[in-house]
């Protein structure tokens, strides 16, 4: 597979990369950046001809994301504000104490702390999402070693990697890349993303054999995908 490079559209800037699928692959990431994935022999006047069939379904697009992301501040640090947890809703309970962490208790975050600060309550509170990602990530990948194992693939173990536009990756040496904010995400999402890079051990491209194998062990991954980049009930 091919670098990305930029190119000019009839909606602006794109990302391309080539690869040996068959098909153009045209994707709005929430940021509104638009790429492709274009098969290798493809010439880019086919590709731009069809961007440019389907512009009026990027811009759609990119006014739904732009609107989700204007509905969405950022997450704030005080008593009463809100954080996701596997797709579920607590809220902050701060409280002053000489033995500082974190609790999930009652439908509430419990942060304890000897001074409250929103920068020390983020912190603390970072901390504790990223250890928590890295047991439940564990745990899941874990559910995945004797599928590997039984198609000679390398037992997938687990780095978190802090990513602007992706939620994981995975290396041929069995390493899955998972974002540690996924953890706010439903439980179903996170087991999509797994799911989707553990296909990658066995298929690297996003070729046709690679989502015939993601659809057979994740047929709702499409509501699943289009959930977790809408941000849709998390």
């Amino acid at each position: 597979m091919s670098e990305f490079e930029t190119i000019d559209t009839v909606v602006g800037k794109a990302r391309l990369k080539r690869s040996q699928r068959k098909t153009l692959a045209i994707s709005v990431l929430p940021d509104g950046t638009l790429e492709l994935t274009a098969p290798m022999e493809a010439r880019d006047d086919m590709i731009l001809a069809k961007v440019a069939k389907r512009a009026a379904w990027i811009r759609a697009q990119r006014r739904a994301f732009k609107e989700m992301n204007a509905e969405r501040p950022p997450p704030r640090y005080v008593s009463g504000a809100t954080h996701r947890y596997l797709g579920r809703q607590y809220r902050l309970k701060l409280a002053t104490g000489s033995e500082p962490g974190v609790a999930l208790r009652g439908g509430y975050l419990h942060v304890t702390l000897p001074v409250i600060s929103e920068a020390d309550v983020k912190k603390s509170l970072t901390q504790w999402y990223r250890s928590h990602a890295r047991e439940q990530f564990t745990q899941r990948l874990a559910q995945w070693n004797d599928w590997c194992k039984a198609r000679r693939l390398p037992a997938p173990r687990l780095r978190l990697l802090t990513m602007s536009k992706r939620w994981g990756s995975a290396l041929s040496d069995g390493t899955i890349c998972l974002n540690p904010e996924l953890i706010r995400a439903p439980s179903a999402c996170v087991d999509y993303v797994i799911t989707h890079e553990i296909c990658h051990l066995k298929h690297p491209h996003h070729g046709p054999a690679f989502w015939r194998l993601l659809e057979q062990w994740c047929p709702q991954w499409r509501s699943l995908k289009q959930r977790l980049e809408a941000g849709e009930g998390w």
